[in-house]
């Protein structure tokens, strides 16, 4: 099994890491959605345990930043599946909008949602939070595995902070102390010379999508004859996708994950000025989806393993919806009395640079407590796709229930996985034998009734 006690260090008590471990079971094992509530309730504990629960996340015993970067060791040492290409792993990263409507919770603004879809509202009340993931390949099946999320708009401190989604996305990234070489897979928002730049510098390559405006240049033509001035340093301005209309070769090749579908695509080193240097475009004409343009810093790669590589990329979508729905990663709802509410339909982000020192203090310690819920809502999401991978025949005998889309080279998800723990729940919590310590911590705090019908008299004796 993935070895939680390897996450202990980042914990200055052994008390809180109980907490935590309670926590995760809360996460695995949940079956509604409200909060901290849902996960006391989840974990089987008794209500008057619900603020020791709640304290948790406030807690001075955790290092958040130590917690990140343990939980990034555990999953290069211990999952087995980390797709790589070229030699380098693959990180994936986005930003989601989760909506909030407390009026006194730090970081919550209007925001808009640039969605094709009709379910969701254009403008909302909520945390701009930017996420990352690896991307882990069990059978037929790839999991984006979560890393971090932090909410990175909403609050101001200083005027002298002008720092980007960008600037904050890549202190994330490094902060998460990943120890081999990737590639950073964004959407096309993402696309900025200086963030590229930073990225290069670091031996992190980007692949990423052009947008439909996108302007290169070709390399300058070497000329014999001495001009006066500066020499060029750009030469012919090209549109990037009128080289499709251009009499450019084609090749072909199969969908990396449909050999039935095929696409075409074409190779093209040009100068992008922002990044001020040599990139590959790799133009791809998708018989559905039509044109794009993949774009990346390796200029070295093989220009399908790009275009492989991007493809990858929605892998992330699955994440979101998963966190959301099924884990509850972002579902906390801790609120700050001293903070000033909010109006609804307030724009811009909360000014903090003449406010009491006390009260910046508790703004802080709030943030970080929504970081950390939704880190340990992160640890938890990836240890169920741990199990789903390495016990799927386990998890597939323990579910209980029927599927219609069971198929045979497919591993079962993160609900399903959920199910099939919540069944052995409570043999679980009465088996003391692999850590007497943990289960002398939870036995005076098991609420019995809401096991009575599945623990034996014995043990609830016991």
């Amino acid at each position: 099994m993935l070895p939680v006690n390897q996450l202990e260090g980042a914990f200055g008590r052994k008390k809180t890491f109980f907490w935590f471990v309670l926590v995760l079971i809360g996460f695995s094992v949940k079956f509604d959605a409200i909060g901290v509530t849902s996960l006391a309730r989840g974990a089987g504990v008794l209500p008057s345990c619900y603020t020791g629960m709640l304290n948790f996340f406030v807690s001075d015993a955790v290092n958040l930043v130590l917690l990140r970067r343990l939980w990034v060791a555990v999953i290069f040492r211990h999952f087995s599946g980390i797709v790589r290409v070229n030699n380098r792993a693959l990180i994936v990263g986005d930003g989601i909008k989760a909506p909030k409507e407390g009026r006194k919770m730090p970081g919550v603004k209007w925001l808009h949602q640039s969605s094709d879809s009709n379910s969701k509202p254009e403008f909302i009340m909520g945390h701009s939070i930017q996420a990352l993931c690896v991307l882990v390949q069990g059978l037929g099946t790839c999991f984006a595995v979560p890393l971090t999320a932090e909410i990175h708009e909403g609050i101001r401190f200083h005027w002298r902070d002008t720092r980007t989604l960008l600037d904050k996305m890549l202190e994330m990234l490094v902060g998460l102390g990943i120890p081999e070489a990737y590639y950073l897979v964004l959407d096309r928002y993402y696309a900025s010379g200086r963030f590229m730049k930073q990225l290069v510098a670091k031996n992190i390559h980007i692949v990423t999508m052009m947008k439909k405006n996108a302007s290169a240049y070709r390399p300058v033509k070497s000329s014999k004859k001495k001009r006066r001035g500066r020499p060029k340093k750009y030469g012919e301005k090209v549109r990037l996708f009128d080289l499709f209309k251009t009499d450019l070769t084609f090749q072909s090749a199969p969908w990396p994950n449909d050999e039935k579908l095929t696409i075409q695509y074409c190779a093209i080193k040009l100068l992008w000025k922002p990044f001020g240097d040599l990139v590959l475009f790799v133009l791809t004409r998708h018989p559905i989806r039509g044109d794009s343009i993949v774009m990346s810093t390796d200029i070295g790669a093989d220009p399908m393993s790009l275009v492989t590589i991007y493809g990858f990329r929605f892998r992330v979508e699955v994440f979101f919806r998963m966190a959301v729905h099924q884990v509850g990663a972002f579902l906390y709802r801790f609120w700050l009395k001293k903070m000033s509410p909010r109006k609804r339909g307030g724009k811009g982000d909360q000014s903090l640079q003449f406010a009491p020192k006390e009260l910046k203090e508790k703004v802080i310690r709030k943030l970080s407590a929504y970081h950390l819920f939704m880190q340990a809502a992160f640890i938890a999401h990836g240890m169920l796709q741990y199990l789903s991978i390495k016990c799927h025949r386990t998890v597939w005998s323990g579910f209980g229930t029927w599927l219609r889309t069971v198929r045979a080279n497919t591993l079962p998800s993160e609900m399903v996985v959920s199910l099939a723990l919540s069944g052995s729940h409570s043999e679980f919590l009465t088996d003391g034998q692999h850590s007497p310590i943990f289960a002398k911590f939870i036995r005076e705090k098991l609420d019995a009734r809401q096991f009575r019908h599945r623990i034996p008299t014995s043990a609830e004796a016991a």
